[in-house]
């Protein structure tokens, strides 16, 4: 048996096929080869029929078939390539149950800088997606965001690079911290945080927030009227001990479409008012909402269409 060529190689543990037609090669270490080279054995057809790359074949170096080296400039790593044939042997396909970083790591590897897998590439897109859903009304997001908002805007991914600034701006502390007012912190967190914002998303994120403020401070903060003016009397007594006192404890000031739908839940017509002014003021804060959404494009500068 054909034994590696250094002993900086290695083979994978579950990439490896005795009936594989081609070894690539990949770098373990993106800045040189001194970190070891990982390699898989293979079917070449697989990889073909999706890549539109071109990857010169090395000599067989006294292996039995050929051999493919990724070259270093295309930024292949060894774990993003792992997760792409994870992929194409369906031992993990991409799914919406499929982890952000499996995702995330078939988006770069399957890019058209790196392998130019377009229609893996435009799969993981997909997924990407669906991971992190966008306004008007409320979401949830999950962790990364930072990572996702690079990703996001290195792959043109615009339908979520909006709500991507939302959540950094709603449910993290975006603003860099120097080393020396830094808390100290567990080794683990340091690590899985491994994309930090740049000072351009940074900038973006204090002018969302500033203009969320100043758009929406008014809003919060003057009861509405109704048509009815027994409703408005109702609404203005209400105001301060249903709405202001939750919003100031909640920083609702600058998470518009949360506080919005918090106002629709509240059953106004237990606390007095009319069914019909109830019905006009949910579907203003509806619209309230669609337009703090609509707005942000233009607070942002981001470009709107895909």
């Amino acid at each position: 048996m054909v034994q590696p060529n250094s002993k900086l190689e290695g083979r994978h543990p579950i990439y490896w096929f005795d009936d594989g037609s081609v070894i690539v090669r990949v770098s373990n270490n993106q800045a040189d080869e001194q970190g070891g080279i990982v390699l898989f054995r293979i079917h070449e057809c697989l990889l073909r029929r999706h890549s539109k790359a071109v990857l010169k074949q090395n000599s067989q170096d006294g292996w039995d078939v050929p051999a493919i080296t990724i070259p270093l400039a295309l930024g292949v790593h060894v774990q993003d390539f792992t997760a792409l044939l994870a992929h194409l042997y369906h031992d993990t396909p991409l799914s919406l149950e499929a982890p952000f970083q499996h995702v995330a790591a078939i988006l770069r590897v399957s890019s058209p800088e790196q392998l130019d897998l377009p229609s893996v590439h435009v799969l993981a897109k997909s997924y990407l997606i669906a991971i992190f859903p966008s306004g008007p009304a409320p979401f949830v997001h999950p962790s990364h965001l930072e990572e996702a908002l690079s990703l996001a805007l290195r792959y043109e991914v615009t339908s979520i690079q909006k709500g991507l600034y939302y959540s950094l701006v709603t449910t993290t502390d975006f603003e860099p911290q120097s080393e020396s007012n830094s808390p100290p912190q567990d080794d683990n967190l340091l690590s899985s945080k491994s994309v930090a914002l740049t000072p351009t998303d940074i900038e973006r994120c204090r002018s969302l927030m500033n203009s969320i403020v100043e758009h929406f401070t008014p809003i919060l903060f003057e009861p509405p009227v109704t048509p009815h003016m027994g409703c408005t009397n109702l609404l203005a007594e209400k105001w301060f001990p249903l709405v202001i006192q939750s919003a100031i404890a909640g920083d609702s000031v600058y998470k518009p479409l949360e506080a919005l739908e918090q106002l629709k839940q509240i059953d106004w017509v237990a606390e007095g008012l009319c069914l019909a002014c109830v019905r006009e003021k949910r579907e203003e804060w509806t619209n309230e909402q669609e337009d703090v959404w609509e707005k942000m494009d233009a607070w942002l500068k981001l470009k709107v269409s895909e």
